[in-house]
């Protein structure tokens, strides 16, 4: 045994906590903290500089190496590689990739290292995850299944694992095209390969920092999604080969419930549009009333009644003009006067009535029109608002139904060509075979040997 192996037999350390940095030193300090969370002194914590060239990074580094921390310094290579170069310092039998800018809970460590001991047929125990940053919720992701994990992966890289299993496997694939990521998923497949189980805690057991600008973003590219496709479908075909029957009816399902789901949501557009129009056109009507009553008001405002009281004004100077001209008709005139001024009055007293009475009136169904209209525009602006959000769903649905389509297309050709040249080959190998001179010699030493046997039988 080398001085390496039996340094790793008796070591304490159980678990190895790997954590690549490439520029995420203001993340690096809260995933460390998360780590030491645990109270059981049975891990090390092992931080890879993939090459980080951020100041801020660089001053934490720095930082966590004078406080004592193992700090591996390397060029950039890719996150692959800086996990290779991390798990081949460790010294726990079990391994912990974990991403900067992640956290993990205090009872990951322990709880993984529980199952693994008491189970050796298991290779890799994950659990489920809470998000946090820019979207917050659990996922809960389900029990293992390859036929799921063949048709995409749901396993976060934040899983412990043993060390042999990373041996058998040759380690995480630095090769990957463009080094775009899913080298966690073609990991999880290899593992499968060599008969590995997984083992799912159905708690949540590690947090996700959800960033728009994440590396996964990169592997949603169209582009770049099918050449990882290919290159990973390529690289297990014969896991694809097995569960391709699977597969297929898996993702078919999987097409019609989307088309189900499609439908559906088309239906409630269309009912959704109907019942907009229905209030669009009682806002219209609400509309025209309120034109008609502000046309009334304006109409009312033109009535002033001065005009009749300076007529009637005017009726009275003209009496007393005709009361100075003849004193014998003044008492005639002063009693027309009098009724007049007291018609003057009443006039007066009626009008200021009904003015009141019609501004009353006009302010309030001025307000009950005002009120209407108001809510009738917040259920037509949120009708909008729901219906361009359903839109926007539909169409992203119908654009991953189309990309998840092509992609399976592509997929069964390339399985098809491949299989052809298989079959092609084979049938050159066995009409070469037929036509060689080791075959004629073969068949010629057949017929000499049962001619021999002919002629010199075996005596009982």
């Amino acid at each position: 045994m080398s001085d390496s192996a039996a340094d790793y037999a008796i070591s304490k350390i159980a678990v190895s906590v790997i954590i690549p940095c490439y520029n995420q030193g203001e993340f690096v300090l809260e995933a460390i903290a998360s780590v030491e969370s645990c109270q059981d002194a049975v891990y090390e914590i092992l931080i890879v500089n993939d090459g980080s060239t951020s100041r801020v990074t660089q001053k934490v580094l720095t930082y966590l190496q004078e406080k004592g921390y193992q700090v591996i310094d390397q060029s950039n290579q890719g996150l692959a590689a800086a996990r290779n170069t991390g798990i081949q310092k460790a010294q726990g039998r079990y391994i912990l990739p974990l991403d900067a800018d992640n956290r993990i809970k205090p009872a990951y460590i322990t709880d993984a290292v529980a199952i693994l001991d008491e189970h050796p047929e298991v290779g890799v125990v994950y659990g489920n995850a809470e998000l946090f940053g820019e979207k917050t919720g659990v996922v809960e992701v389900p029990d293992f299944d390859i036929n799921r994990l063949v048709a995409g992966n749901y396993i976060d890289a934040c899983a412990v694992f043993r060390r042999t299993v990373w041996q058998d496997c040759g380690g995480y694939d630095s090769k990957i095209p463009q080094k775009l990521g899913y080298e966690d998923w073609d990991f999880w497949l290899g593992v499968a390969e060599k008969g590995w189980q997984f083992h799912h805690i159905s708690d949540v057991m590690y947090e996700y920092r959800f960033r728009t600008n994440s590396m996964v973003s990169a592997c949603n590219i169209p582009q770049n999604r099918r050449e990882l496709f290919r290159y990973i479908c390529t690289k297990h075909i014969g896991l694809y080969t097995t569960n391709f029957a699977n597969i297929f009816a898996q993702k078919e399902c999987e097409r019609l419930e989307e088309q189900e789901k499609t439908e559906e949501l088309a239906t409630t557009l269309n009912k959704t549009a109907v019942k907009l129009e229905v209030l669009r056109s009682q806002l219209e009507t609400v509309e025209t009333e309120l034109q008609v009553f502000r046309a009334r008001v304006q109409e009312t405002e033109a009535l002033d009644p001065k005009a009749k009281i300076a007529a009637l004004e005017e009726e009275i100077q003209d009496l007393q003009e005709q009361l100075g001209r003849s004193q014998g008709e003044k008492q005639s005139l002063g009693s027309q006067i009098q009724d007049l001024q007291q018609q003057l009055a009443q006039s007066r007293a009626d009008f200021e009535v009904q003015r009141e009475e019609a501004v009353r009136s006009q302010q309030c169904h001025h307000q009950e029109l005002e009120q209407t209209r108001t809510q009738m525009q917040a259920q037509l602006d949120e009708l909008t608002h729901q219906s361009q959000q359903q839109i926007a769903q539909l169409q992203a649905e119908w654009e991953g139904q189309l990309l998840e389509r092509d992609r399976l297309y592509h997929q069964l050709q390339s399985q098809i060509l491949q299989t052809q040249a298989t079959l092609e080959q084979a049938q050159l190998e066995i009409a070469a075979m037929h036509t060689s001179k080791f075959w004629k010699l073969r068949a010629q030493w057949f017929k000499l040997k049962q001619a021999f046997r002919m002629t010199n039988p075996v005596k009982g």
